[in-house]
């Protein structure tokens, strides 16, 4: 049986905040089935122990010129403690797998706003937040 001391993980999520959400509605959006496009960005900030990472996510840029039904613009901010001494591990679990934490609180907040924005609730798939990255 496992100890508990070696389940625990090297990274330690503590909370998330919104730091911004933007929607622009086109009003001259012609129904049609197209495909979400999106964006992730990402922003890492030390400080001592911990990491704040900044996901940006932008779905459907520049919805007039390319018939979208309207752009999103998402900014949401994690807390994260890193508990690692070795420089490698520690930028690849900033990098990546807080990016994977935050990823589903963005889903959330797309398919809650679209659908209180009264257009068609949009839901982003399930990824591979890796690829999307690299």
């Amino acid at each position: 049986m496992a100890n508990q001391d070696s389940l625990k993980s090297s990274l330690i999520f503590h909370d998330y905040v919104v730091n911004h959400v933007n929607f622009e509605k086109n009003k001259n959006f012609e129904n049609q089935s197209i495909d979400i496009k999106f964006d992730i960005k990402r922003n890492v900030v030390y400080e001592d122990d911990m990491a704040y990472v900044t996901v940006n996510t932008l779905i459907f840029e520049n919805a007039v010129e390319n018939n979208y039904p309207f752009t999103l613009d998402i900014s949401v901010e994690g807390k994260f403690e890193v508990n690692s001494a070795d420089e490698k591990q520690k930028e690849e679990l900033t990098t990546k797998n807080t990016v994977a934490i935050l990823f589903p609180y963005i889903r959330a907040l797309v398919s809650n706003y679209t659908a209180n924005a009264n257009v068609p609730p949009l839901i982003l798939p399930p990824i591979n937040v890796l690829k999307i990255l690299d």
